[in-house]
C-alpha cells in the first residue's frame, strides 16, 4: 500500500513557484467576466462564488482554510468567468500564475491534491444544487447546518440566505424556529 502523501511536504517542493498575498474582507480575486489567471489557495480567511442576476448577487459557495479557489474554466481555457469570488473575512493567500501551474501539473504527488480538492468542492456544489432541487428552504438549512457548520459560524447572513435561495427574513424564521 503506498504511503500517504503528506500535503505539506508536496507544497513546500513548489514554494519558490508561490506567491503571497493579503487582502481585506470584500475583496474581489476573481471578477465576473475576467479571465481566471491565479489558482489561489487560502492559508486564512474565507471567500464566498457569487454571480449577478438581475442586480442581484447569488452566492453558491464559500471556501474556507485549505480550499484551493479559482474559476477552473476561465483558469483553463482563457474565457471569461461566469462568476465572481470574494473574501468575505480578512484572507491570507497563496498562488500560482496560469505558467506556474504548467510545472505544477508535472508534479505527480501536488497535481493530484489540488484536483482531490478541487473534486471535493465540486462535490459539495453537486450536493447543495441536489438539495436545491428537492428540499424545502428549511431542510437546505438544516443541511448547512449538518454538514456545513463553518458556514453558519462565519459567513453572514445575507449571503448564506442567498446560497439557500430565499430572502434574508426568511432564513430569520427558519433560524427562529430551529433554535
Amino acid at each position: 500500500m503506498p504511503t500517504p502523501i503528506d500535503r505539506h511536504t508536496a507544497w513546500q517542493k513548489h514554494r519558490h513557484l508561490w506567491h503571497h498575498e493579503t487582502a481585506g474582507p470584500r475583496t474581489l480575486l476573481l471578477k465576473e467576466g475576467e479571465i481566471s489567471r491565479k489558482l489561489y489557495v487560502i492559508a486564512e480567511g474565507c471567500a464566498r462564488y457569487w454571480f449577478n442576476h438581475d442586480g442581484k448577487e447569488i452566492s453558491f459557495q464559500f471556501s474556507f482554510e485549505g480550499d484551493v479557489v479559482y474559476s477552473s474554466e476561465s483558469f483553463r481555457k482563457n474565457i471569461p468567468s461566469a462568476y465572481s469570488i470574494e473574501t468575505i473575512e480578512p484572507v491570507t493567500l497563496r498562488w500560482l500564475s496560469q505558467d506556474d501551474m504548467q510545472i505544477v501539473r508535472q508534479d505527480p504527488e501536488l497535481y493530484p491534491l489540488i484536483i482531490e480538492s478541487v473534486a471535493d468542492k465540486q462535490a459539495v456544489f453537486q450536493r447543495h444544487f441536489f438539495s436545491y432541487l428537492r428540499d424545502t428552504p428549511r431542510q437546505r438549512y438544516e443541511n448547512l447546518l449538518r454538514d456545513q457548520p463553518e458556514v453558519i459560524r462565519r459567513v453572514p447572513l445575507q449571503y448564506i440566505a442567498s446560497y439557500l435561495g430565499i430572502t434574508p427574513v426568511s432564513l430569520s424564521r427558519i433560524r427562529s424556529s430551529i433554535s
